[in-house]
């Protein structure tokens, strides 16, 4: 029962994804509504990201491969913002490198984007339920 509280909890907090493939920004949207989410703001760009983490988003869904930025640069400006925000890479880009990379940044966690799903980001979600996180930024 407790974990389902904080499901609740967690689902009227604020989501950002960050990610330029409009297909896919709407798939991932989709996919959170149907889990319960609806506090979701959408970015194509890192810079956009980054400058609106005052709005103090519980978590980041990341591409890694953008136009202006890599995710992994905006994973560490957000670490560098505020460590408390979760980060989870979803990316095209199956590579090992950059999936360690991420996980040394911050990363909470790495899906591949040709098999993730609403169970998949159910569990991730889940997992970060579980996390003792502060949603906003302490100065």
């Amino acid at each position: 029962m407790a974990n389902l509280e904080l499901m609740k909890t967690i689902r009227q907090k604020r989501i950002f994804i960050v990610d330029d493939n409009p297909y896919w920004v709407s798939l991932q949207t989709q996919m959170l509504k149907e889990l319960g989410f609806e506090n979701i703001i959408t970015y194509s760009n890192g810079t956009d990201c980054i400058n609106h983490l005052h709005l103090n988003p519980a978590i980041v869904f990341l591409d890694y491969q953008m136009e202006d930025k890599n995710g992994l640069e905006v994973l560490q400006r957000i670490k560098d913002y505020y460590p408390g925000i979760s980060v989870v890479f979803c990316t095209g880009q199956p590579d090992l490198g950059i999936a360690v990379s991420a996980m040394k940044l911050g990363s909470f966690d790495y899906l591949p984007k040709e098999n993730l799903n609403s169970k998949k980001l159910s569990r991730v979600i889940s997992a970060l339920s579980l996390q003792p996180v502060s949603y906003s930024k302490v100065y």
